[in-house]
Parts: C-alpha cells; sequence; structure tokens
C-alpha cells in the first residue's frame, strides 16, 4: 500500500539525484557516477551510494531518457556471456524480431550471476537508452527478487525462463512436458538404465526438466540410482566431463538425456572418442535444436524450443507496452514445442552386446 502523509506532513515527493546525494554525503556528480559505471569512485563510496539509492527508491526518469534519446525504440537483451549454440540462436532471433519491427537492440553481457551484478548490467542498459528488457536466464530468476529492479516498472520480458515470475512475463516451453515426452520415447525405445544431466539450479528450467524425466521414470516404475542424475553447466566441456564418468561405470547408462544440446554434444563427442557407436550402443536425447544439433552427427533427437516465435513474442508484448497499447508484461506465455526424434536414439542395445568398438579404453584423461 502507497504511504500517504499525515495531517500536517508535507505530500510525498519522488526521490531524485540530490536526494541520493544529501544522503551520501557526495556531490550529485558522484551519484550519477555511480549510477553510469564512470568517474573514479572508491569501493566503499559507491557501496554507500547504491544503499542510498535502494534506501530512497530513486530511479531514472525513463520517460526523459526517451525524450532525450535517438530516435526509434530501443529494448536491451541481457545475458550471461557464456558462448554457447543456446546464446547464439536466441540473439539471432531476438535481433531479426526486433529489426523487423524497427527497434533497436542493445545487447549487455553479464560476467557474474549475482544480483548486484544483474542490477548493474540493467542500469547500463538504461542508460544506454534501452527502454524495455530481454532477460536470458539466469538474469530473470535473480532480479524477480530485486526491490531496487521492481521500483524501475521497465518493460521486461523472461525468455525461455521456466516459471511465472514477479515484474515480468515469462515467455517458454512447457519444460516439465517436453522432458517427460524425451523420457517416454527413450523407456518405449527398450531404455531402463536412462542417465539424466541437469543445468544448474539456479535456472528455473534445470528444475522443470529434471523434475519432468523424474515423472517419466516413475510412472514406467523405473529406479534412477543416484550416479545417474549429473548436474552440469549447460556447457559442452561439463558435458564431457559427466560423459567420461558415466561411460567409464562399470555398468554404464544405455541413454543419456541432457537438459541441453551442447552438454549432450560433449557426451556425443566422449562416446565416440571411447568407440561407442551412436546410437547402436547409447542413445543421446536433448534439448534446444541449434545448429549444432542439427548438423552433429548423428543428429541429435530433441525437444525443439521455438527460439524464433519466442523472440517475437517478446518483441510485441515490450512493443505493445511501450507504445501504450498494453500495460506491463506479466503472466506468462507458453508456445508449443516439438519433439523431433532424430538418429541419435534408437532402441537399447542387448546386454550381451560389445558396447565398445575396437575396445578403445573409457577413460580418456587419466
Amino acid at each position: 500500500m502507497a504511504h500517504r502523509p499525515g495531517p500536517g506532513q508535507p505530500p510525498h515527493r519522488p526521490a531524485t539525484l540530490k536526494t541520493v546525494a544529501d544522503r551520501t554525503g557526495v556531490s550529485t556528480m558522484t551519484v550519477s557516477n555511480v549510477i553510469n559505471g564512470t568517474g573514479k569512485v572508491g569501493a566503499e563510496t559507491r557501496a554507500r551510494v547504491r544503499e542510498a539509492i535502494r534506501a530512497t527508491g530513486y530511479v531514472p526518469n525513463l520517460e526523459a531518457r526517451r525524450l532525450a534519446g535517438a530516435a526509434g525504440t530501443r529494448l536491451a537483451l541481457i545475458h550471461s556471456g557464456d558462448r554457447s549454440p543456446f546464446l547464439t540462436d536466441a540473439l539471432l532471433a531476438v535481433l531479426a524480431s526486433t529489426n523487423a519491427a524497427g527497434a533497436g537492440l542493445i545487447v549487455c553481457e553479464g560476467t557474474s550471476p549475482t544480483l548486484e551484478h544483474a542490477e548493474q548490467r540493467v542500469m547500463d542498459a538504461i542508460k544506454s537508452g534501452a527502454e524495455g528488457l530481454i532477460l536470458i536466464p539466469p538474469y530473470a530468476e535473480l532480479l524477480s527478487g530485486s526491490d531496487a529492479f521492481m521500483r524501475l516498472g521497465i518493460p521486461t520480458v523472461a525468455l525461455a525462463g521456466a516459471q511465472v515470475l514477479p515484474g515480468m512475463r515469462t515467455i517458454r516451453i512447457d519444460n516439465r512436458l517436453a522432458a517427460d515426452q524425451l523420457t517416454l520415447h527413450l523407456i518405449d525405445s527398450g531404455h531402463q538404465r536412462i542417465a539424466f544431466l541437469a543445468g544448474p539450479m539456479e535456472h528455473g528450467d534445470s528444475r522443470e526438466r529434471l523434475a519432468g524425466f523424474e515423472e517419466a521414470m516413475a510412472r514406467a516404475g523405473l529406479p534412477i540410482p543416484p550416479e545417474l542424475i549429473r548436474h552440469g553447466r549447460f556447457s559442452f566441456q561439463s558435458g564431457c566431463d559427466i560423459g567420461e564418468a558415466l561411460l567409464g561405470m562399470s555398468s554404464a547408462p544405455t541413454a543419456v538425456l541432457a537438459s541441453n544440446d551442447d552438454m549432450a554434444l560433449g557426451v556425443l563427442w566422449i562416446a565416440h572418442r571411447a568407440g561407442l557407436r551412436v546410437p547402436q550402443d547409447l542413445s543421446l536425447a536433448a534439448f534446444d535444436d541449434t545448429a549444432a544439433a542439427r548438423r552433429a552427427w548423428p543428429p541429435l533427437t530433441v525437444a525443439s524450443q521455438p527460439m524464433a516465435g519466442m523472440a517475437a513474442a517478446a518483441t510485441r508484448a515490450l512493443l505493445d507496452c511501450l507504445t501504450g497499447n498494453a500495460g506491463l508484461p506479466c503472466g506468462e506465455q507458453i508456445l508449443p514445442h516439438q519433439l523431433l526424434i532424430r538418429t541419435s536414439s534408437q532402441s537399447a542395445p542387448s546386454p550381451a552386446t560389445d558396447r565398445r568398438a575396437g575396445g578403445l579404453p573409457i577413460n580418456l584423461f587419466s
């Protein structure tokens, strides 16, 4: 509930740059430098200014920035900076959708998955003229709990998230259902010992995909040994590391479901190096349907995210808000995914099958 002044009290006025400067005992120029990430400001002073900004509720005047900025609407995409086929697809899709709508795109690369860093990336985007935000995980999850972010009131969309988040609209697929369907495909192919590669648990889609896998296995009455649930970083290298560990087990899985293409491609690389035939000896399935997954040998069975459609929906939601045709984006929009069965998955091998053609060793890096 908004604070109302009592009898005899002056009416509440929004905090200004000077309010923050007076509270902190510094100049307005110093406050501006902290907000914009410019100038030489000591760590202790910077921390005091940021605390004063939070305490006073000061936010940059977005309307003034719109009037003073360059012609045309500018949107910003904030991402973690991790190089991956998924990020490449997301960037290209968002760039295409903003160009088609006549909007400009500012790309802000993050370097640290922390709330303070995420808030600074948002301020950097606003400083550059952004009027709406598109967030790639985990920045959406981080900022959804930020009072400073909520006070900005800037239109925001979480792209490829996993659940409803306050202060923004989530545009996603049904991650749990997609994982359930991929798992069922592997089970129907005769696989019982199936490994699951989860992504970082701070990503909501990692949790949802793991839940879908567990639910499908439980319905089929199949146990999930703890050693077959592994946690990676959505990276090719983490897929290699986990693949080496899984395929080196005395009772290795006959199928692997990875939470993204990049980790599945790491497992595929290890399998090839170990002399395993995919899919005859090991079946693989994953999420996203990036170009790398389509061009791998064999091409990966995937739950395909409609990245172009999600990017277009994100751009449309922000521009509708900024042009006065809709309110601040909120809730979620779930787009349909596709289950694409390719040649990386097939029937489970016979227990008597020699799964290492040529007898190559599994432990490649010892």
